[in-house]
């Protein structure tokens, strides 16, 4: 029985990326599944039986109190002897590699879900990549989320060629078809455009992540506000919690709320059938490590818009399923959102390729035959 160790900064980034992988792991019955996350309720109510849970505190952001942390994971990984722990975002990556290297677990796994200080400038770049570069350092091997981050992190020599690789076609967890089901498109619109009242003649740009400058959401509420003097029958909808309010452009919000045109709808269960009510997804992030809420999209036959970062243009092929903009610029992507509105044809022309792209590509159990494959590998090494 081989002994595998995942470790998060928050449970739900195991319970999005990771959870569904530790299923497929215990089912083929040879692996044995520790996690060690933040102290959670939700953890404690929700991790598969299977699992077992170590809860560490670590405080997203930069804390003193990642000294406590590394030295509890250390405990941990210490004691329970694994043959391979992995590990993922940001400051979790960090303390996990530190203690991993100093327990000696033989297989140091850092999942690359994306390079954090490709947006900062200045000392505050400097200083992040120092840090990533230690996480690398620690790591025996690093398994790269897609391809652009992989070329952006060899340039800036963070490690070699022969310690990393993407699996498959890359992304962290792929996606679950059975959940992002086609042959329910039809129904699902239908509900959830009566749910807000969409005329089934308005051309809906959906959006879902985590309500912060970061990812775009001032400029896509900036193109959308402009594209609403021109069109009537444009609507937006925001899905995402409010993650940094100070970020964001209050005016911008304000507009949005009054115009009648833009549903922020909070955190949902079931973005799969806001998808489906959907024509267009846009995801302008000024980062990403690849975008599987882009391949999610895609699957529900949605174009996609997105911004040209490394790692987020991978989660589509330009002009064949969906449309990329310069980042930080609202202006193209007003000008992509427009090309979409004003084009039915090419709008349905990017969805179906979109839906077969990451039917042949992204997988979800396919990718987990990838992944399984390549731990077994690192571990027999």
């Amino acid at each position: 029985m081989k002994r595998i160790c995942f470790v998060t900064t928050i449970y739900m980034t195991y319970k999005s990326f990771l959870k569904n992988l530790s299923i497929y792991l215990h089912d083929t019955g040879e692996y044995d599944i520790s996690l060690i996350c933040a102290d959670e309720q939700e953890a404690h109510e929700d991790v598969p039986d299977f699992v077992h849970y170590f809860p560490v505190k670590m405080e997203r952001g930069v804390s003193l109190s990642m000294f406590e942390s590394i030295k509890q994971i250390q405990v941990v990984l210490e004691k329970e002897k694994f043959d391979i722990v992995q590990y993922s975002t940001p400051n979790a990556a960090f303390y996990t590699s530190i203690a991993a290297k100093k327990a000696k677990v033989p297989v140091r796994l850092y999942c690359q879900w994306g390079i954090r200080y490709m947006g900062f400038e200045g000392w505050k770049r400097t200083l992040f990549k120092k840090l990533e570069k230690i996480t690398c350092d620690n790591s025996t091997f690093i398994e790269v989320e897609s391809d652009n981050i992989r070329e952006f992190s060899l340039k800036e020599k963070l490690y070699t060629a022969d310690r990393s690789c993407v699996i498959w076609n890359g992304s962290a967890s792929g996606v679950d078809l059975s959940k992002f089901d086609i042959s329910k498109k039809e129904q699902w619109n239908n509900e959830i455009r009566k749910k807000y009242d969409i005329s089934e003649n308005d051309v809906v740009f959906s959006f879902a992540a985590r309500l912060t400058a970061d990812k775009g959401i001032n400029e896509l509420l900036e193109a959308f506000t402009n594209l609403v003097e021109k069109y009537d029958n444009i609507k937006l909808l925001v899905m995402g919690g409010m993650d940094d309010s100070g970020s964001i452009n209050n005016e911008l919000v304000k507009i949005a709320k009054n115009s009648g045109k833009v549903i922020f709808t909070g955190s949902v269960p079931d973005v799969e059938r806001y998808y489906a009510a959907s024509d267009v997804f846009v995801a302008p992030s000024y980062r990403e490590g690849f975008g599987l809420v882009v391949i999610e999209a895609e699957s529900m036959a949605l174009p996609a818009i997105v911004s040209n970062v490394p790692g987020q243009i991978d989660a589509i092929v330009p002009n064949e399923t969906g449309l990329d903009c310069v980042v930080k610029s609202a202006l193209s992507l007003q000008k992509q959102m427009e090309k979409l509105i004003l084009d039915t044809e090419l709008r349905k022309r990017l969805g179906a390729n979109a839906q077969k792209f990451v039917e042949d590509n992204f997988e979800q159990k396919k990718l987990f035959e990838y992944l399984k494959k390549h731990r077994d590998e690192l571990i027999g090494e």
